[in-house]
């Protein structure tokens, strides 16, 4: 085994400067992500105000995403076999951001909005694979835990300044100047990204790990499981669960399925999820932690100010104040828990204790509390303590697999893991919409946040499941100094 010396990843050989641009385009990136999604909310309804399409608005929302199931392990395996090409995979996927949301500034009617929005996930998925993987590589292990802890503040931040920076920006000059200013900033990013880290094609060749092609057939058939599980679930009036049109979506994904799991089987390791990541315990316990993390806080988030306006008649600031406190310790102790869990070398205890029994506790006083009549200083107090976990479970999801996950399998790993936040919140938002529907708003999120609770009570046994890693402190793949 080489000292620290003799082991060198080329991605460490960047200058400092150029480490922060990489670092900084990835955390504007984040953020303006998180500004396009919540502030969706705001945006798409004035839009269709004036240009139409208030019925199929939402789709904008719902479709929003569905390639990068699709994109999310073809970048984790570009990311692995051509390690030189994250630079240039990150700029380009940017571009691609950029040119939706300029469709979006541009559109004469509601579809040049919602078919653009098929392809904004590509700009989150670059993000999860090149960005925080150049991250890692560019860094010590406690160094990278820090940058990369730094993601959670990003995240939170843009929670905070959506609700309000979008409705100023639509006060002041209309709702088109709103993908404008997300255009320049994602604009910015691609500059950034190629002043950034690299590293020349040899060294690449040298610190690649994944061999052979890519499983373009697991791709597409996990792309239309995922996709039309979402689809059924969430088109709405468009098209309602029960309806022939998601019964067919139900079906395409039941299909796709089943030829998902043939072609696993089959190719092993070279399949889109691969075979070593079900042998993988850490792989697995962040998986499922990934997936539990935001189908528990979709109880709340997404319901908690319809109950604050409808049930306790407040204002809808008094209701959107909530969720802001809810991001605030986000923005103070993300980069904490980053350098905590390269410290520790593992994120278990903060899954086990903070992302698992803390949220139990919080959704239990939930529960007690959210009745007709309830103090609404009581929900914000709770609602700012409850941001302890969700701190804790987007520092996890960024960090955990760059530091808990073997190089040789980090890359298609994070993608798997980073699949199950995405359909986390999906499916969590489709379960809660049904139990609201079917019990009303008082009984159903009472029955939600039992149902949360369960998920919480899953989530901490997924910690538990976990193991320190046992290979040295190293930055990535490595090059044997000769």
């Amino acid at each position: 085994m080489g000292t620290e010396n003799e082991l060198l990843n080329p991605y460490q050989n960047n200058t400092f400067r150029q480490k922060m641009f990489t670092v900084i385009a990835v955390y504007i990136g984040i953020f303006v992500g998180m500004i396009t999604s919540i502030g969706n909310g705001i945006f798409l309804p004035l839009a269709a105000e004036e240009i139409g399409g208030a019925d199929i608005y939402s789709l904008a929302a719902t479709l929003s995403g569905v390639v990068s199931v699709g994109a999310m392990p073809l970048f984790a395996y570009l990311a692995s076999k051509v390690p030189h090409f994250r630079r240039q995979g990150l700029a380009l996927s940017l571009i691609a951001g950029v040119l939706c949301v300029v469709l979006r500034a541009m559109a004469p009617n509601m579809w040049w909005i919602i078919i653009p929005a098929v392809f904004l996930g590509i700009e989150s998925a670059a993000i999860y694979t090149f960005g925080y993987s150049i991250i890692r590589d560019c860094f010590s292990q406690k160094q990278a835990g820090v940058y990369l802890g730094f993601v959670g503040t990003m995240f939170a931040a843009g929670s905070l300044v959506a609700p309000v920076g979008v409705a100023v920006l639509i006060q002041f000059a209309g709702w088109r100047l709103v993908p404008t200013v997300q255009a320049v900033l994602w604009a910015i990013c691609v500059v950034l990204v190629f002043a950034g880290a690299k590293i020349t094609k040899e060294d690449g060749e040298k610190i690649a790990y994944v061999k052979g092609k890519f499983d373009l057939l697991g791709a597409i058939a996990l792309t239309a499981v995922l996709a039309g599980l979402i689809l059924a679930l969430s088109l709405g009036r468009f098209a309602p669960v029960g309806s022939p049109i998601s019964f067919m979506f139900f079906g395409v994904a039941a299909v796709a399925l089943v030829i998902t799991i043939l072609n696993i089987r089959k190719k092993k390791d070279a399949a889109i999820i691969p075979g070593f990541a079900f042998k993988d315990r850490n792989t697995l316990a962040m998986t499922f932690a990934n997936f539990l993390s935001p189908f528990d806080s979709m109880s709340t988030n997404f319901f908690l100010p319809a109950f604050i306006m409808t049930v306790l008649s407040k204002t809808p600031v008094e209701s959107s104040f909530a969720l802001s406190l809810y991001s605030i310790l986000g923005v103070i102790i993300s980069p904490f828990f980053g350098r905590w869990i390269a410290k520790l070398g593992t994120c278990k205890p903060i899954i086990v204790w903070f992302s698992g029994a803390w949220r139990v506790i919080i959704t239990v006083a939930l529960i007690l509390v959210l009745k007709p009549g309830a103090n609404l200083i009581v929900i914000d107090i709770i609602m700012f303590l409850a941001g302890l976990y969700s701190t804790a479970g987007g520092v996890i999801a960024s960090t955990g697999p760059q530091i808990m996950i073997d190089p040789k399998i980090r890359q298609q790993s994070n993608a798997l893991v980073q699949l199950g936040q995405n359909f986390g919140g999906t499916i969590g938002i489709a379960v809660y919409s049904a139990i609201i529907a079917a019990y009303g708003l008082i009984d159903g999120m009472r029955i939600g946040l039992t149902v949360a609770c369960v998920g919480a009570v899953l989530l901490m046994i997924c910690g538990l499941m976990m193991k320190k890693p046992d290979w040295q402190d190293q930055p990535g793949p490595t090059l044997e100094a000769k």
